[in-house]
């Protein structure tokens, strides 16, 4: 792929992204001003050569920020923007009860140095929104004795002293936020007005709910502009919804069964699917159909629309125990512990990427018609779903192969020891054991446009790099499997490379509104 070429920057000011992971902002800023980043600055050195094959008119820097000088690198030329996305992961609640580290709390303080050395037009910075709560580190202290917890979480001696560097270091909850105060005053101080808000990347076309904080300061005198969003999760009249994530997922790659594993899956993860699949499948009345590789057309089903004649799935992709007949999907949330919802449709923006990438996972619930005397309802009527006690439709008479009816059973058999009131695990033996074969494929079976199916394979797998990256509105073209030097990336340093950038599409949106090359502003004068 032949890199994009941009206009030759003849404003003779520089742009400069201290850029995080793959380089999302980059992506952004030539997005919004047609014209390439000038400088870039980055400590790693495969994020540097992902960055250079997609930016390779880019001057890099592969270096720790504190260790560039702003005026050596920018040769006497001003700067017109400086983007810095600073590492987030110390600040964020991933980070759980992990000890901190001061210096990495500290890279947004080189903004200072930039603004003291070269006052940038615009500064704008890129974060998790608990950097709000940036403060001072304390050493940790355990409950019964008081004396400090070492970074090994052995408690010190009485009466030694440990060095700082060896502390278990933590936020002081006496002093929350006072460093990210002292950072914006310091801003103001150099003659910058400063503004921050939390932005949803989903409200400016990203596939992604990724929240962050964006804070913008200018010393020229121009007002400050916050992007209107241009996708909305509720729409009204005339106004776009959310973009959905089922656009940017290849359906017609194929999911391992969660059944007989040589690892079997978490009980955690079985619950989630569970919940999912109730949630999702069983209980919807509009469940989300997956468009299989070689249907007729590549669009998205919808159960409002007929259904279209289904071939069987690709050949050598089906773990199903059956060639199933249609298959619905949606995504299981791993994260759990951040995130109350254990899964989502998938025509919903995609959860936050982290850089494992693990947290998001497409589940297959593979579904075979009952074939037989099914009983007639309107389609005008709402679809509904056979309840777990079968009241809500009678059990239709059904013809299934053993192997099918042996694979949902088993669903069935998963469902309900995963699945229960009150979020409570049953046993495999209770309350089914004397139940008949069709209260219990009453458990699986779902209503489509009147005709029912049974589910009768439930398949699990993790998104392709490539997948995460289209669900961070990159685009399809971004290099992200080899760097300028054709080195290869394996997939989990791809994946890195996702997990912490910044969303281009969100990225644009606010440097489109804040920031132009001067010779904009003299052609429109």
């Amino acid at each position: 792929m032949s890199a994009p070429q941009f206009i030759l920057p003849l404003d003779d000011e520089l742009i400069v992204d201290e850029f995080a992971c793959g380089g999302g902002m980059s992506e952004a800023i030539e997005q919004a001003t047609g014209r390439h980043v000038d400088i870039s600055v980055n400590h790693n050195d495969d994020a540097c050569s992902m960055h250079a094959a997609n930016h390779p008119q880019t001057e890099h820097h592969c270096q720790d920020v504190f260790d560039v000088c702003p005026i050596k690198v920018t040769r006497g030329r001003p700067v017109g923007l400086l983007h810095m996305s600073p590492d987030c992961t110390d600040h964020s609640q991933a980070k759980g009860g992990q000890p901190r580290s001061k210096k990495l709390r500290g890279l947004a303080w080189i903004g200072i140095r930039w603004a003291g050395q070269k006052r940038p037009r615009v500064i704008t910075l890129e974060n998790v929104k608990q950097i709000r709560q940036w403060g001072p580190l304390v050493a940790k202290r355990c409950k019964t004795t008081g004396r400090v917890v070492k970074l090994d979480r052995s408690v010190a001696a009485p009466g030694e002293r440990v060095p700082v560097e060896q502390q278990f270091l933590v936020p002081d909850p006496k002093r929350i936020g006072q460093t990210w105060k002292k950072f914006i005053s310091l801003l103001r101080a150099n003659g910058y007005e400063v503004e921050d808000r939390i932005l949803c990347a989903a409200d400016f076309g990203a596939p992604t709910t990724r929240r962050r904080l964006i804070m913008v300061a200018r010393c020229d005198g121009a007002p400050i502009i916050w992007p209107e969003p241009t996708h909305f999760k509720v729409p009204k009249r005339g106004q776009k919804r959310w973009e959905a994530v089922s656009k940017h997922i290849d359906w017609s790659l194929p999911g391992k069964s969660i059944f007989d594993r040589p690892k079997p899956l978490a009980d955690a993860t079985m619950h989630r699917i569970a919940l999912g699949l109730k949630k999702h499948v069983l209980d919807s009345g509009d469940p989300f159909i997956v468009p299989i590789a070689n249907w007729s057309r590549d669009t998205i089903d919808s159960i409002r629309e007929p259904l279209r004649t289904i071939t069987a799935w690709p050949k050598g992709g089906a773990l199903a125990v059956v060639q199933p007949t249609l298959v619905a999907a949606f995504i299981d949330q791993a994260n759990s512990g951040f995130n109350s919802t254990p899964a989502r449709d998938p025509r919903e923006p995609l959860s936050t990427v982290t850089n494992t990438g693990s947290q998001q996972r497409p589940v297959l619930a593979h579904l075979l018609h009952l074939r037989g005397n099914c009983d007639a309802r309107d389609l005008r009527e709402p679809i509904h779903t056979i309840s777990a006690g079968g009241q809500h439709h009678a059990v239709v008479e059904y013809t299934l192969s053993p192997e099918a009816e042996e694979g949902a059973l088993r669903c069935a058999a998963f469902l309900i020891r995963y699945y229960g009131e009150g979020g409570q695990w049953g046993d495999l033996r209770e309350p089914m054991a004397t139940a008949t074969t069709k209260d219990r494929l009453a458990v699986v079976t779902v209503w489509i446009k009147g005709d029912p199916y049974v589910v009768v394979d439930i398949c699990l797998r993790m998104l392709t790099p490539r997948e995460l990256y289209n669900a961070s509105s990159f685009p399809p073209s971004y290099i992200i499997d080899r760097g300028h030097d054709g080195r290869v990336f394996s997939k989990a340093t791809q994946v890195s490379m996702c997990g912490n950038a910044v969303p281009p599409k969100l990225g644009r949106a606010v440097i489109a509104a804040n920031y132009q090359p001067p010779y904009r502003f003299a052609r429109a004068a």
